[in-house]
């Protein structure tokens, strides 16, 4: 059972939302800047760190079924899309970066998970995994959503992105101050965020590593993972509920010309 969407969209709406958000954004844009020209989806709840990629040629977010999914942007054409767990209606090799927040901890088959990020992933494409780390107080305090679902370590998540034919390219945490809503302890965060960094970067709240497709993997797990893609329907600006496969159309993605094995 995941975590309703409406959970993570009034989390994000308190102070505290707003301090994580900040903190997990500035290790966003120190790896992909604005998104200039690039073709980004975000799996899970990651329509706070879209807003991010303003220059990105294209954004989308994807929802699981079982979570539901509200519109976004709220302005402007609809770029939200309830999609089935390992099964997106989207063409091979058709995007440049994929966010996934919120997306692993309580994904039924997370190496299946991102069998499905490898395929849609272009050749040169890269990942990053925000995960609720297990030594974190995050995982432990449930006063916010990273408590839902299974915490990783990094060894853990390292091996399942081996697994899943990806090889890590740079670790980093986030989210050193206490998962607590008082405002003295708000007012302190970017202090906590500073000493932890120095002082025990291995408790972070979160783990985050970004990661590439290996291509090198042998050509029969390669043909595997190509999947059958859904045909999309239309979306609805509310809330929904549905469950896997059917499919909300975020709008056509062209795939770009690229190598395959």
């Amino acid at each position: 059972m995941r975590t309703d969407i409406l959970d993570f969209h009034e989390f994000y709406h308190t102070a505290l939302g707003a301090a994580t958000q900040s903190f997990i954004a500035g290790r966003l844009t120190e790896a992909w800047g604005d998104g200039d020209r690039l073709r980004i989806a975000g799996f899970g709840y990651a329509n706070p760190y879209l807003e991010l990629f303003a220059n990105a040629e294209r954004r989308l977010a994807l929802s699981p079924g079982g979570q539901g999914v509200i519109r976004w942007p709220f302005d402007g054409r609809n770029c939200a899309s309830l999609v089935a767990e390992h099964y997106w209606p989207l063409p091979d090799a058709s995007l440049d970066r994929i966010l996934i927040v919120h997306g692993l901890e309580e994904a039924p088959d997370p190496k299946k998970l991102l069998r499905e990020v490898w395929r849609v992933l272009a050749d040169d494409g890269r990942v990053i995994i925000i995960a609720s780390h297990r030594r974190g107080l995050w995982s432990m305090i449930e006063t916010t959503p990273f408590a839902a679902g299974r915490p990783y370590l990094k060894r853990q998540l390292n091996k399942l992105l081996e697994g899943a034919m990806f090889r890590a390219d740079r670790w980093s945490s986030a989210l050193y101050f206490p998962p607590l809503r008082t405002k003295f302890l708000l007012r302190a965060a970017s202090a906590w965020e500073r000493a932890g960094a120095r002082v025990w970067p291995g408790l972070g709240g979160v783990v985050m590593v970004e990661a590439e497709k290996n291509l090198m993997a042998p050509v029969g797990l390669v043909r595997s993972a190509k999947a059958r893609v859904a045909r999309p329907i239309i979306a609805s600006p509310q809330p929904l509920r549905i469950n896997p496969p059917s499919l909300i159309d975020a709008g056509r993605v062209e795939p770009r010309p690229s190598s395959r094995l």
